[in-house]
């Protein structure tokens, strides 16, 4: 494959003939962009170290009468936290996970038949966050960065097809007639 070089002596500025290779170097910048996130992402979770969770006590329905069908871990609250692992107990009693579900985000949401008994719980769990001085930050400030650069995409593709589109009327304005 070749890709034409545009001559700085050229004052013509863009033409079609550039729009080719333009969007063809765009496409492969977005491809390794977006697959070199992808692999930063997967190694930063890879190498994330997973922690304990508290054993938080959590009483499953609401005060005043209303019936509370989420509850929130009390350790989502840190960087870029991801909850793995639930388990949850009534005494000695584990409560099976068809009773409820949850999500990456530390939020638990209770069935109904479940979040209707009045019963405290408890939440054991394993998740894994940016801790301070930790490879996964630096991995998560890498994955801040690209992504960053990302968004300016959109912006450069517009800026090279308004300075196609300007070639392509400048250029029609200097030419001679009949040439």
């Amino acid at each position: 494959m070749f890709i034409r070089m545009i001559n700085i002596n050229d004052k013509r500025g863009l033409n079609l003939n550039s729009l080719y290779p333009t969007v063809l170097v765009l496409i492969m910048v977005g491809l390794i962009l977006g697959i070199g996130l992808y692999v930063l992402a997967e190694t930063r979770s890879g190498i994330a170290i997973d922690h304990a969770g508290l054993d938080e006590s959590v009483l499953v329905n609401g005060t005043g009468g209303g019936w509370t069908n989420t509850s929130t871990l009390s350790d989502s609250t840190k960087t870029t936290y991801k909850l793995l692992t639930v388990i949850v107990t009534n005494g000695s009693n584990t409560i099976t996970a068809s009773n409820y579900s949850f999500t990456d985000a530390g939020v638990i949401t209770w069935k109904t038949d479940l979040a209707r008994t009045s019963m405290e719980v408890n939440v054991t769990s394993t998740y894994n966050y940016d801790a301070t001085d930790a490879p996964e930050t630096a991995m998560t400030t890498s994955i801040t960065g690209l992504s960053g650069f990302a968004n300016w995409i959109a912006i450069i593709v517009v800026v090279i097809a308004a300075a196609i589109v300007l070639g392509i009327v400048l250029s029609s304005f200097g030419r001679e007639p009949g040439v």
